[in-house]
């Protein structure tokens, strides 16, 4: 695996309830630093000077000890570290990150330590990366704009939040599916956009969603829902609330927010109360807000419903699909 992969795969494999990253790597100029990882925490926001190997060997571990000094918050991301090697760096206060999402953090008030035997997908170095959490990111805004294709893969990769490294990765895997083609060297065009939302959607629930999950909430005002004051720059509608505000067709059963808010917010904003069998569901916002819209984008929503078994959900589906999507596609 090579190195940008290692970074890559390990933020690929944060614990997506806890953690969020960005990398920025260097030019190849820079002789012992590889670039800058961000880590988002709850509401901090933690950036660290970043080392990245594919395997550490003990004579590295006395170096990158010596190196420690010279910088605010030195990390080592790596494939793999040997449990000797980890308990080293920890007694120094050098932050890691394995690739399968391992950790420990120490720097800035910030103190966290993963250390489960999590497998690496021995499919992430030939799969295709079109259809992993990071590429249905992609796809989303694919999907939501056809312009925003053929744009630089810089804005790409800004209009979806995700590393600069995985563009070239999701045309290849979008080329390799047969789902675009090249126009000339620097544009692409779709095969069949309305096959590849429903490929997006499968892939959307069975891989992307489980990753966004932050839990089941019973609401103190399920009944008038509607006035609960989002933070809507943060905090949206998905599922059947959403598609009630965008048809008005649909009484919720159940309800669904997507937000960028932490569960400590949403329980002293919203007066949620975590419930295993409540009627409303919270998962994490994965994409940016264009304006104050008070729901998800509609190809969200129609994702929501149409995964359903509810006839009516499924209905409202279908009108969301002829009056919002189908003439955008």
């Amino acid at each position: 695996m090579k190195e940008e992969e290692i970074v890559h795969t390990a933020i690929e494999n944060l614990e997506p309830t806890l953690l969020k990253g960005k990398w920025h790597p260097y030019k190849k100029n820079n002789k012992i630093l590889d670039g800058v990882l961000e880590l988002w925490y709850e509401d901090q926001n933690v950036r660290f000077d970043a080392i990245v190997k594919k395997e550490l060997r003990t004579y590295q571990v006395e170096q990158l000890i010596q190196q420690a000094g010279n910088y605010k918050n030195l990390m080592v991301i790596a494939y793999k570290l040997f449990p000797g090697l980890k308990k080293k760096l920890k007694g120094h206060r050098i932050n890691y990150l394995e690739a399968n999402g391992n950790l420990f953090v120490n720097a800035e008030n910030l103190l966290l330590f993963l250390d489960g035997d999590k497998k690496l997908n021995k499919t992430d170095k030939t799969g295709n990366r079109a259809f992993t959490p990071t590429g249905l990111k992609v796809l989303f805004e694919f999907l939501r704009d056809k312009r925003l294709i053929n744009q630089t893969q810089r804005e790409i990769a800004e209009k979806a939040g995700v590393a600069l490294g995985n563009i070239p990765k999701v045309l290849q895997g979008l080329m390799d599916t047969g789902q675009i083609y090249k126009l000339d060297k620097k544009k692409y065009a779709f095969h069949d956009r309305k096959e590849l939302l429903q490929q997006w959607i499968r892939e959307y629930h069975n891989t992307l969603k489980p990753t966004l999950e932050m839990g089941r909430y019973t609401a103190k005002r399920t009944e008038d829902w509607k006035e609960i004051p989002l933070n809507l720059t943060k905090t949206v509608w998905g599922g059947e609330p959403a598609a009630d505000l965008l048809t008005n067709y649909l009484k919720p059963g159940v309800l669904t927010l997507y937000t960028e808010e932490t569960k400590k917010d949403l329980m002293v904003n919203y007066g949620l109360m975590p419930d295993k069998e409540g009627n409303l569901f919270a998962y994490q916002k994965f994409w940016k807000n264009d304006e104050t819209d008070n729901t998800a984008p509609p190809i969200l929503v129609y994702a929501d419903l149409i995964m359903t078994n509810d006839k009516r959900c499924i209905e409202t589906a279908n009108i969301l699909f002829n009056e919002r999507i189908e003439p955008k596609l």
